[in-house]
């Protein structure tokens, strides 16, 4: 008989229900502040300097440290003592892969081979042999950098659809599967959830069967990891404290406690039969033969943000997250989408046709949470190159037909001083560039009637 002295385990259930929301509301409304200048409590990017799989792909493909260490180390703390909590209770991604799974009520999910759940620790071991190679594939599995980019790219949607429409294609992906088994993203493909259970799986926060355990089977019946009612391992575990709520005789409860000998020896020996095998060594290779295979071997051909000093060492970085994209005032970062740079998709690149770089503004690198674009001052902007403006003399009003137009010189700012007028006989004075003043910002090819101006990638 359960203890009636003991907290209704409904109420803590309803507890996480409520935090999840929450975090929901709070991921949602920070990609809204960031697109629309709204007050913000915390960084728009809160949520992804909480990632600790961005943070060590980023900077192993960097080679070098990336931002915010201390944020992703309080995950893999908070983890380390209580299990994957925040895949059950803060991960927005999880919260919708949960409510998705509501709309298949109380079938039991399709029953899947063992292999199909070692899957995730395959792709995390690919994962970091890319960015061994220097390629960072993260932000293409990366649960928060998925839900983020979903929620930023739709701004350039009109100018280039094929981005917005891959992004939210892995959301409704990753959140469909849960119509054929509870929450089989986490448990199958997921390269944090596979990072964190490897931290996971000797927490001393964890789930215990008491003696009075009948195996009814009604707490793997709501068990969204599909733990069984005395197995199962702690690193699968969300704390999502359903089975809790699920166990009529109370048999089930949550506390720290010192796992046994044999206990260790069991989370062990299944950590090692999902990770220490000639399939894990396949994947490290593949990952790295593919990192090796797209990696940048040029930057030429696009036009970065001024705070991304190489094209290599934004694409080493970059997760794909999208808030530089939201926070730029013009709209002119767009996420590129090549089918050549695979390690780039996602990457933001500046299109001036659509919006220029503005002399003052620094909010791309202010928001990165990774440090593909470095924080830089407006007075640091003068000085840093990201491309070239050329003038096509066929299509330029002066230069082709001989008439007066002044565009490209009134709309160059004053602190760079790039275009000049030189007269011209006959006929009205032709503009021309001067290489060592132009940064690229790309306003005159914004504002050119006749597009004759282009800004070409340095």
């Amino acid at each position: 008989m359960a203890d009636p002295t003991r907290p209704k385990p409904a109420r803590k259930a309803r507890l996480r229900a409520g935090i999840q929301a929450a975090c929901l509301g709070l991921f949602i409304y920070l990609a809204l502040a960031a697109r629309f200048g709204w007050p913000s409590p915390v960084p728009y990017d809160g949520f992804l300097r909480l990632d600790p799989l961005a943070w060590l792909l980023s900077s192993v493909a960097a080679r070098a440290l990336a931002p915010y260490g201390w944020m992703a180390l309080g995950v893999v703390v908070v983890t380390a003592l209580f299990g994957r909590v925040f895949c059950g209770w803060v991960c927005p991604l999880g919260t919708t892969i949960d409510w998705v799974g509501r709309l298949r009520g109380r079938r039991p999910g399709m029953a899947l081979p063992r292999p199909v759940f070692k899957a995730k620790f395959w792709i995390f071991v690919a994962l970091l042999g890319g960015a061994a190679a220097g390629a960072n594939f993260g932000g293409w599995l990366g649960p928060l950098a998925m839900s983020s980019r979903a929620l930023h790219v739709a701004r350039g949607a009109p100018q280039e659809p094929l981005g917005p429409a891959i992004g939210w294609a892995l959301v409704a992906a990753a959140a469909g599967l849960a119509l054929l088994a509870p929450r089989l993203w986490c448990r199958s493909l997921c390269p944090l959830g596979a990072a964190l259970s490897l931290l996971a799986h000797m927490a001393p926060y964890r789930r215990r069967t008491t003696q009075s355990c009948t195996r009814c089977g009604a707490c793997s019946a709501v068990c969204p990891m599909g733990i069984a009612p005395r197995g199962g391992s702690p690193a699968d575990c969300l704390g999502c404290r359903r089975c809790e709520a699920a166990c009529a005789d109370g048999a089930i409860e949550f506390g720290f406690a010192r796992p046994s000998t044999r206990a260790r020896q069991r989370c062990e020996g299944r950590w090692r039969t999902a990770l220490f095998r000639r399939d894990v060594l396949g994947s490290v290779a593949i990952g790295a033969v593919a990192g090796w295979l797209v990696r940048p071997r040029s930057g030429r051909g696009t036009l970065r943000p001024p705070g991304a000093v190489t094209d290599e060492g934004l694409t080493a970085r970059c997760v794909g997250c999208g808030t530089c994209l939201a926070v730029c005032p013009t709209g002119g970062l767009l996420p590129l989408v090549q089918a050549g740079r695979l390690d780039a998709v996602f990457t933001p690149h500046l299109v001036p046709r659509v919006g220029a770089c503005l002399p003052g503004c620094t909010a791309c690198g202010d928001a990165c949470p990774t440090g593909a674009i470095a924080r830089i001052t407006a007075q640091d902007k003068p000085a840093i190159q990201i491309g070239l403006a050329a003038i096509d003399r066929s299509r330029c009003l002066p230069w082709a037909r001989g008439e007066r137009c002044l565009i490209c010189l009134d709309i160059c700012p004053r602190e760079y001083k790039a275009i000049e007028l030189r007269p011209a006989r006959p006929g009205p004075p032709r503009p021309f560039v001067r290489d060592g003043r132009c940064t690229g910002c790309g306003l005159c090819e914004h504002d050119c009637p006749e597009g004759a101006i282009r800004v070409r990638p340095v």
